[in-house]
């Protein structure tokens, strides 16, 4: 129950806008350190792989880190929530024209057409019989989403349905 009211107090903070980013340069290779050090454990325990592509020598961004971190933990941990064992994520990035692009893969439960619309909708849950533990309280991606869009950013997802997987793909300006 504290879980989901901090997780309401955030979003209420967020859509209020009554929070500052300590943007400062960063490397995507760092961002993606801190989710590999922070996730690492429950990857190997689960037995899903993680692979990471990052282009080399990409630019350094101006973000939050703390904010962008909590964005790819997200995400990252979502895939792996929704990937079986001997699955596997995968995070690649790479630069297109002004911007970075950061996406998370995985070959995991998919997300049929019909939801993809509506999955960054505040409170939506794809599979409305599922205990919290399982599927999380619905506020998630809504908080991602306003995050990146916070950064001047955009976020979207991908999939091609039940059982193909899905990707998340976020861009950050430079």
């Amino acid at each position: 129950m504290q879980t989901l009211v901090n997780d309401l107090q955030e979003l209420s903070r967020i859509e209020a806008g009554v929070y500052d980013l300590n943007l400062e340069p960063t490397s995507i290779i760092s961002l993606v350190t801190t989710v590999e050090e922070r996730l690492g454990q429950q990857f190997a325990e689960k037995g899903v792989a993680l692979d990471v592509d990052i282009e080399a020598d990409l630019p350094v961004v101006l973000v939050d880190q703390n904010r962008m971190n909590q964005v790819l933990l997200n995400l990252t941990g979502n895939a792996l929530q929704y990937t079986q064992t001997g699955g596997m994520v995968q995070i690649n990035s790479h630069q297109v024209e002004k911007e970075i692009w950061i996406s998370v893969d995985d070959n995991g439960t998919g997300i049929s057409a019909d939801h993809l619309p509506h999955i960054f909708t505040r409170f939506y849950r794809i599979d409305k019989s599922r205990s919290r533990r399982y599927g999380g309280s619905g506020i998630g991606l809504t908080i991602v989403k306003l995050l990146v869009e916070a950064h001047g950013g955009r976020i979207w997802a991908e999939s091609e349905g039940l059982s193909k997987g899905a990707r998340f793909t976020i861009t950050i300006p430079i």
